[in-house]
């Protein structure tokens, strides 16, 4: 992204490559050699990349990844025990622990009942779009892949 020619990015990973968090080696040196200032000189590999949110060359002992789905149910029923309405909300949260840059694939049973659905930018629309599938190379440690919500409103019963 550029802002007035300046490049700019926003991508966690990135900035963590960029900027060094404080500790008192570097404040010993700022003070030694009078520079204040933790950015580094040079850009990390992942600016020019595809693929911004994940560093090219990860490695981990054991390739693992952890997928959890949280759902928060809200629920009506009427005074004689029948459901009215009920509202899913729903997160893909993701733990990936991968070495190098994997191309995953996740599917639902039922994709067809889930809407108004938010995805985390590792995500590619075009197979949602057509497949219903979730297309994606994961950026390193925790994320929120995707959040989605399912409502169902139900005639009355009597």
């Amino acid at each position: 992204m550029m802002d007035s020619g300046f490049p700019l990015t926003t991508e966690p990973n990135i900035l963590k490559d960029m900027i060094a968090p404080p500790n008192i080696v570097s404040r010993m040196l700022s003070v030694v050699t009078g520079g204040s200032s933790s950015v580094s000189n040079t850009l990390p590999g992942a600016t020019a990349s595809n693929v911004p949110w994940r560093a090219s060359d990860l490695k981990h002992s054991n390739n693992e990844v952890y997928v959890d789905l949280v759902e928060e149910i809200d629920a009506i029923i009427n005074r004689d025990g029948f459901l009215v309405k009920c509202e899913v909300y729903g997160e893909v949260q993701v733990n990936s622990r991968l070495s190098g840059i994997p191309d995953l694939t996740l599917s639902f049973a039922n994709p067809s009942i889930i809407n108004d659905v938010r995805f985390h930018p590792c995500v590619r629309f075009r197979p949602w779009e057509t497949r219903q599938v979730l297309s994606f190379v994961p950026p390193d440690g925790e994320f929120k892949l995707m959040s989605y919500r399912f409502v169902e409103v139900f005639k009355d019963l009597e």
